[in-house]
């Protein structure tokens, strides 16, 4: 486990990670764990629409869709180049993939990221003068379809971002990092100023004209349009083949039966309470209590409460640290996070106001954890585009210094 005030530990290397996690499992006594009988087969699967649904103790468990979300080709090819070209910085030092790079499942492998001002990539990343941003950076895969329900239905227009949800759609998320005065902003403009200042520059480059003109229309250089362009690429960053998704269409030997069973377990021991659906997340904001690093007085969302939400389970294997501060390094130690709270941890926040979720959790029997890691390694799927541009139309290095 990372403790919290050490954050010049999230540099080591993730080799390293992947060791610790390896002996917190070995460690944790899963083989004298004994599994309940699965009271479940394929058979009781049922297909809505493009989505394989399960319901295991009263808990509804879901594929992602196998289609591919809708696009326009024209604003993929756009927000791609966006999305890698520092162009969109104060100090056109950095990207949105400087935070968001492929190997990491578009996250950078940090506890908390490094935006302007710094310099490397991903892991190997220095802070700069404007130091570590607040938080942990989520990974992009998948988010496209963020806010989907277990019957497959969702609105883009509505779904919630970043770890506070405080804005609704990819379009607007793609935004708010170019706002933000460590991400990328930086000090040489106020908030108020780098709308316009991005908008210039855009419009100052041919090669982004004509792009912008294809995708919307002539006259259509807007922050507000590369943030739609953004968005559109970010809906192709699928991974939705994962072994569980090609179990729940019928592919009987996609899970190991031991994968089975741990999913079962992973219901009884009230995961599936805020981590169901297709994306295991009930998009809600919870109260966990979690440390901070250092003193944060006041939560990112405004409520008083440090409530943050449920991230996805998919990826877990790309995308440590975990938790909204990358507090916990290995899988091992998140999981043991939930068994261990009862009581707040953040000087913020009363042990009172946790969420009620959190304290319904029923304390893991020895090994359990372990064993639904099982499960959890079937939420993995690492065919994803991870296409990185030779060059951006600013003619700066993609995805920054």
């Amino acid at each position: 486990m990372i403790t919290t005030g050490v954050i010049q530990t999230q540099h080591n290397h993730r080799a390293r990670i992947k060791v610790i996690g390896l002996l917190t499992l070995l460690l944790s006594g899963c083989e004298n764990f004994t599994p309940a009988p699965v009271n479940f087969s394929q058979q009781d699967i049922v297909e809505i629409g493009d989505v394989h649904t399960l319901e295991i103790d009263g808990q509804v468990l879901s594929s992602l869709p196998k289609t591919e979300i809708p696009v326009n080709t024209d604003r993929v090819a756009l927000g791609r180049l966006l999305f890698w070209d520092p162009i969109l910085s104060g100090d056109k030092d950095v990207a949105c993939a400087t935070c968001h790079l492929p190997e990491h499942a578009y996250t950078d492998g940090l506890m908390q990221s490094v935006g302007v001002g710094g310099s490397g990539r991903g892991i190997d990343r220095q802070a700069g003068h404007t130091g570590f941003v607040r938080r942990n950076s989520q990974g992009l895969t998948n988010t496209g379809w963020n806010g989907i329900d277990e019957v497959g239905l969702f609105n883009p227009e509505t779904a919630p971002m970043f770890w506070d949800s405080r804005v609704n759609s990819l379009a607007l998320q793609a935004l708010e990092p170019i706002r933000d005065l460590q991400e990328m902003r930086g000090e040489q403009f106020t908030r108020e100023q780098i709308d316009q200042e991005i908008e210039t520059r855009l419009n100052n480059i041919e090669a982004y004209r004509k792009l912008f003109a294809a995708s919307f229309g002539n006259g259509a250089v807007t922050l507000q349009n590369a943030g739609i362009a953004m968005a559109e690429f970010q809906k192709t960053l699928s991974a939705n083949n994962t072994p569980y998704d090609r179990w729940m269409r019928g592919e009987a030997d996609a899970m190991t039966a031991g994968q089975v069973s741990a999913m079962q377990e992973f219901v009884i021991a009230g995961c599936a309470d805020c981590h169901s659906g297709p994306m295991f997340s009930d998009f809600e904001l919870h109260v966990l209590g979690a440390a901070e690093h250092g003193v944060r007085d006041e939560p990112d969302s405004g409520d008083g409460n440090f409530a943050f939400r449920t991230p996805t389970l998919r990826q877990l294997d790309f995308t440590a640290p975990y938790f909204h501060n990358g507090q916990f390094a290995t899988l091992s130690s998140a999981i043991n996070f939930y068994d261990e709270r009862r009581s707040s941890a953040n000087p913020n926040v009363a042990s009172s106001a946790l969420d009620a979720d959190l304290l319904d959790i029923p304390e893991m029997d020895e090994g359990r954890g372990a064993f639904i890691q099982n499960f959890l390694d079937a939420l993995n799927d690492s065919n994803f585009d991870r296409t990185i541009p030779q060059s951006v139309p600013s003619g700066l290095q993609p995805g920054g210094l």
